[in-house]
């Protein structure tokens, strides 16, 4: 009703907007504002101490006492994980491509890509601390492995998804390879390819928190493992509400994306 009323008052084209916008963003704000309200009501009913579960204004009258340190360990998680996600993003697209260009090239070098893959990147963890020190350079490594890989295969399966009658057709009026590739494949492949990446960019977040537990110097991952050990565990679920909504923060723009791309 609120809504109806606010756009009733508005210009035609903008209404269409605040409708969508309307449609998009309400359900998932109503679902949080009725998951967080049973939440605060649960830990209030069953007087459940702060070390169990804190409640969600506990959560962030924790976080407002010192907004800085939240800031900065938020800002060195964001880091490494776009960082990593990027180059993974760029890496996988290239590597698929090239695969598909050059099919003796896959032959040789996917199952090499496949075999360090089939471990979770989490147990390279110790070694990349042990290369490379325990600053953001050994997670963006790791981070830029795993997503390159999540990119690779969703690129592969929609490059290769192209109709030969098409291809056949484009060659008959002399399309070469880039031709086919640039006109055909790529345009084709592109929901393939946005599907892999908005899951990667939910693996990079988890990936870096988690490789920030087992050593860094600052981020979300370690904050959570400094709270705990110290036995502060409110200010731990501090640091996975700001993860929380950094990761759903990133996802929305990388949808947003993909709806101006992918726009059929």
């Amino acid at each position: 009703m609120a809504g109806e009323m606010v756009s009733a008052s508005l210009p035609r084209g903008t209404d269409t907007v605040w409708r969508r916008w309307y449609a998009v963003v309400w359900p998932p704000l109503l679902a949080a504002i009725i998951f967080l309200g049973a939440w605060e009501f649960a830990v209030w009913w069953f007087k459940l101490p702060n070390f169990v579960l804190p409640a969600p204004g506990e959560i962030v009258a924790t976080a407002v006492q010192d907004p800085h340190r939240v800031l900065v360990d938020t800002g060195t998680t964001v880091a490494e994980a776009l960082v990593g996600y990027v180059a993974g993003s760029l890496v996988g697209l290239a590597l698929a491509i090239l695969f598909v260009t050059f099919a003796r090239i896959e032959r040789f070098l996917l199952p090499i890509y496949v075999t360090i893959n089939s471990v979770p990147m989490v147990a390279y963890g110790p070694l990349a601390i042990i290369l490379l020190g325990i600053g953001s350079s050994s997670k963006i490594l790791l981070i830029t492995v795993a997503v390159s890989y999540q990119v690779l295969i969703n690129a592969l399966a929609g490059l290769r998804s192209c109709d030969p009658g098409s291809i056949a057709l484009l060659r008959t009026f002399g399309a070469n390879n880039r031709t086919i590739l640039l006109k055909l494949r790529l345009p084709g492949a592109m929901p393939a390819i946005m599907f892999g990446l908005r899951v990667a960019v939910v693996h990079a977040m988890i990936l870096a928190v988690v490789l920030e537990m087992l050593g860094a110097r600052a981020g979300l991952g370690w904050s959570v493992y400094k709270s705990t050990q110290m036995m502060y565990f409110v200010e731990a679920w501090v640091a996975v509400g700001a993860s929380v909504i950094v990761s759903l923060a990133i996802y929305a723009v990388v949808n947003w994306i993909g709806r101006k791309l992918v726009w059929w």
